[in-house]
């Protein structure tokens, strides 16, 4: 596997040629006599997987997932190709924040494709992506469920460093973000726009806010579903000063959107719907992943 040389976390330069990093990895899951255990580990570039660590029932295994250079600048592409076999449970996470760094010229692109077989369970949990003032953030997000497969999951995005009193006044952010089920698109969003666009101050669309979050769910049966869907509007409504709705899409299928001005809130506003919705679609305690504490 080709060799890299990671940049400082804080630099916002390319490698020495000024082409950008071109990141790759690709991971598959399998059930293997009763346990998840991964078997194709194949990176390229600064894009690795860390850890694979199982739980303690051996049923699902943690995917903890590093970009060691910290940052992604214009020309840097970053792919993450994740496969689960039937049967297969996978939690991947991040252990930190991803930063899309200014832009001088060109984009920076992150595509994340994701698959998963029949009776499978894949819970997209990754720290939020903060877009510096003067980005060309270029972001895929695509799940490819089986008919039967369960999934939660979220994106955020935080525009500018707020604690820095930074705004994100220039650049530009296009954002996709996809979901099939059983060979069908479920759910398709895009966004693309220019800062300082109306989008971003309208109340049909952020609001003034400078962090949004995306979380789904899929798999709860058609009551539990509409159950958990009206849990889930109660519950957001109590969600502090964050503005939280949700919608249920299809039969098992529900989106909840947050819009807030601080990234800890979003984030604990979502992390307080996972953990609502995970017993009742997955079966599983709404116990956070260890690498959370560190």
């Amino acid at each position: 596997m080709p060799a890299s040389q990671p940049r400082s976390p804080s630099s916002e330069t390319g490698p020495a040629d000024g082409a950008g990093w071109q990141a790759r990895l690709e991971l598959q899951f399998e059930q293997r006599a009763g346990r998840t255990r991964l078997v194709r580990n194949v990176h390229q570039g600064p894009l690795r997987l860390i850890r694979a660590l199982q739980t303690d029932d051996g049923l699902t295994c943690h995917a903890v997932i590093v970009h060691p250079p910290g940052g992604i600048v214009a020309g840097d592409a970053l792919a993450l190709r994740m496969r689960l076999g039937d049967g297969a449970r996978v939690l991947a996470t991040t252990p930190g924040a991803q930063k899309w760094y200014r832009a001088e010229a060109g984009d920076a692109t992150t595509t994340v494709r994701i698959s998963a077989g029949a009776g499978a369970v894949l819970e997209w949990l990754p720290q939020p992506a903060i877009v510096f003032d003067a980005a060309s953030v270029q972001q895929t997000v695509s799940l490819d469920l089986a008919a039967d497969a369960r999934a939660l999951g979220w994106e955020c995005l935080v525009l500018g460093r707020g604690a820095m009193g930074e705004r994100f006044r220039r650049g530009l952010l296009r954002q996709r973000l996809e979901l099939r089920v059983g060979g069908r698109t479920i759910w398709a969003e895009q966004l693309a726009a220019r800062a300082g666009e109306r989008l971003f101050e309208s109340p049909l669309g952020w609001g003034g806010a400078t962090v949004a979050a995306s979380l789904w769910i899929v798999g709860a049966d058609r009551e539990v579903g509409e159950r958990l869907v009206a849990d889930l509007r109660e519950h957001a409504d109590g969600l502090g000063t964050c503005r939280c709705g949700v919608t249920r899409l299809a039969p098992g299928v529900a989106v909840a959107k947050i819009l807030a001005d601080d990234s800890e809130q979003a984030m604990g506003a979502a992390a307080a719907l996972w953990a609502l919705a995970r017993p009742r679609v997955l079966g599983i305690a709404a116990t956070p992943p260890r690498i959370w504490a560190t």
